[in-house]
This record gives C-alpha cells, structure tokens and sequence, in this order.
C-alpha cells in the first residue's frame, strides 16, 4: 500500500469517527424518555434531573391562566390514577382542554410539580369519521359503485 492510499485510509477513519462521535453525543443530549403518568410518580425517585415526556389526560377545571403573564399555565395531568401538576410558560395549543389527552415535554421537579417546556394536544373525537351509517340510510342516502367507462 502506498504512502498516498495510506494517509487517504486514515484521513477517511479520522472524519468517520467525528461523524459517529457528533451523531452519538447529538442523539444522548437530545434524547427524551417517554413515560406515562402512572411510570413518572411510580419511579419519581429514580428518574432525578432528565429531560421527560410524559403522556396524559388534562383533568377537569385545572387550567388556570396567570392573570399578569397570560403565557403562564398551570393544570393536572392523570393517568392510571395518578395525578401531576404542570406548569408551563408559552403559547398552547387550542386544543389543549379539559379532558384532552396531553403530552408534555419537561423536567419533573423535586417537590413533583412537572415544569413543561413543550406541550402538546392531541385533536378531540369530534373530528373523527361518522362511523353510524344508519342516519344516511334513514335520509334515504344509498352507496352507488362506480362503474369503468
């Protein structure tokens, strides 16, 4: 083997290996466990100071919207019987309601109050597909087949 193929050899091992080590240390800096509510107060001990997310139903009457910062949210999460309190800093989603099923993204704090610092919902049931046929039928709507020219 060359001098030239040989230094090419480990020029190319030398940049393959910055490559794993940035795509390795990206994925661990940015990776974020992803927990129900019942896991997180069930292992609440153990899971410390590491960014989570945590999946839930938004209980009813506990959004509350700060009167001086109306981008200050606190609500309940619960799942399974558990219950965690949420507070979070920003623009929510509308959909984010009573009885909605949230996921939060966050830090659990020691005294258990989960400090979101993204929140999600997911789209209520009333827009999913009308799955009762029975009222087109009642209407007189019937199902044609469409035929091939």
């Amino acid at each position: 083997m060359g001098i030239r193929r040989k230094q090419v050899v480990i020029a190319g091992l030398i940049v393959a290996s910055a490559l794993g080590y940035l795509i390795v240390t990206g994925m661990r800096d940015t990776m974020v466990f992803y927990y129900t509510v019942s896991e997180v107060s069930s292992q609440r001990d153990t899971l410390g100071d590491v960014p989570l997310r945590v999946a839930g139903k938004v209980v009813a009457g506990t959004i509350q919207v700060s009167e001086t910062d109306h981008l200050d949210r606190q609500f309940v999460i619960q799942e399974g019987g558990f219950q965690i309190p949420v507070t979070y800093h920003g623009i929510t989603p509308d959909t984010l309601v009573d009885g909605a099923d949230a996921v939060v993204e966050g830090k659990l704090s020691a005294d258990g109050v989960f400090h979101a610092t993204f929140v999600m919902a997911k789209c209520p049931s009333k827009y999913e597909g009308e799955t009762d046929l029975s009222k087109y039928r009642e209407a007189g709507v019937t199902a044609r087949t469409q035929t091939s020219p």
